[in-house]
């Protein structure tokens, strides 16, 4: 007997009973716990939604895309339950503020790629209980660590069931006015294998279709400018990566944040390593959202070359962006804790650009190869919207042209502030 429960986003969700025993487990509870966003709240009051709703969310949308795929190609009951499973459990191995921790600052691996946390959650839990009383484990374990295949584009490929639920859910919870078209999903279906969308009609483009997977990009890129790469997320963002990564060098074990959510990871290290003056320095600014403040900072105009040299340096290795901000810190008078690199990754190229389409009666390829004017100019300023950044705490006063000083000198390149 399906369970009915009210969600903001998508109005009435249908729950079988083996996702209900799997959303009743102590580890996915744990998601209630963590915001989906991380520290967007300080930006936008409402942004306090959770990575458990948006789970549960991602499982219905998968269920939709199942549905769209089986109107040209049957679907076994097997091969949907293994998919819902996998959609609803995407996010469970994820830790408090994982993309800041994971993506941003490579304090850790990222979530889905970190082979201890996904044994741990898929085959010791309670979790790992269900789905090896359902024979289910090795079925979801592949489509979370496997790339390929249709079950993992219908969960979490270039546009797939976690997209389709963020991009409402994160927009609603922002207060932002921005949807995508139900009408979507009629152009889902599985091509040798793949989830692909069917842009053309006897051959001939739709471009009523085209437009509305047009607007999903548009859409994704106005979250990422407003919302992901506000200013002040990224700078109390990488303030919380600072204080985790003080108390791992103070011996915090990495395995111990796959049980904490948001609160439970302040406590703890408040607890256990507020005796580190950084660590309980950074954690009272935050409380009190006296965020770091920029002194530095480097865009897309330094040329590619100097990006991925900044990124082999201080988005790869924490050693190096540590040293860095110690040295520049010294230069300007200042405590470590006072200053932080931030370094986020280079490819930043709007990858659901990239969603496999068929436009005409040809082939299937990505949509980014389609010469349309508009995404051409939208991975543009997505790209664009990299910046390589020193922080520094505002709490020492009449220092932020020493640190912006000692940046120039440190790093060898003018700032563009």
């Amino acid at each position: 007997m399906p369970k009915v429960v009210r969600d903001a986003v998508h109005g009435d969700i249908e729950l079988d009973d083996l996702e209900i025993e799997l959303i009743d487990t102590p580890e996915f509870q744990r998601l209630r716990a963590i915001k989906q966003l991380g520290t967007a709240y300080l930006v936008f009051p409402s942004a306090t939604h959770t990575r458990f709703e948006h789970s549960i969310g991602t499982a219905w949308m998968a269920r939709r895309l199942i549905d769209a795929v089986g109107r040209r190609r049957a679907v076994s009951r097997d091969e949907e339950i293994l998919i819902r499973c996998a959609a609803l459990l995407h996010d469970v191995t994820h830790i408090p503020f994982g993309h800041t921790l994971e993506d941003e600052r490579r304090v850790l691996l990222r979530h889905d790629r970190d082979a201890d946390r996904l044994r741990y959650f898929l085959r010791e839990s309670s979790i790992a209980e269900v789905l090896s009383r359902h024979g289910l484990t090795d079925g979801v374990a592949a489509i979370l660590s496997e790339n390929g295949t249709l079950a993992s584009d219908i969960v979490g490929g270039a546009v797939s069931a976690d997209l389709l639920d963020y991009l409402r859910r994160d927009n609603y919870f922002c207060g932002l006015s921005q949807r995508y078209d139900e009408r979507v999903f009629q152009s889902f279906e599985e091509r040798d294998g793949r989830l692909i969308l069917r842009l053309e009609k006897h051959g001939m483009l739709r471009r009523d279709a085209l437009s509305e997977v047009v607007h999903l990009l548009r859409i994704r890129y106005t979250l990422t400018e407003r919302v992901y790469f506000h200013h002040a997320k990224l700078a109390s963002g990488a303030m919380i990566s600072k204080a985790v990564e003080m108390a791992l060098a103070a011996g915090l074990d990495a395995a111990r944040l796959r049980r904490l959510g948001d609160e439970s990871l302040f406590w703890t290290l408040r607890e256990g390593f507020g005796a580190i003056p950084g660590v309980a320095h950074v954690l009272d600014r935050l409380e009190s959202r006296r965020l770091y403040k920029p002194a530095y900072l480097l865009n897309v105009d330094i040329g590619s070359a100097v990006q991925a040299s900044l990124e082999e340096r201080f988005h790869f290795d924490p050693a190096g962006r540590a040293r860095a901000e110690t040295e520049i810190a010294r230069a300007a008078g200042l405590e470590a804790h006072h200053v932080i690199v931030y370094c986020p990754a280079v490819g930043m190229s709007l990858p659901e650009a990239d969603v496999a389409v068929r436009l005409d009666a040809g082939g299937v390829q990505p949509l980014s190869g389609s010469n349309n004017a508009e995404i051409r100019v939208l991975k543009e300023k997505h790209r664009a919207l990299w910046k390589f950044l020193v922080l520094v705490d505002g709490s020492v006063a009449g220092r932020h042209d020493a640190v912006r000083r000692a940046g120039e000198g440190y790093f060898g390149i003018p700032s563009a502030m």
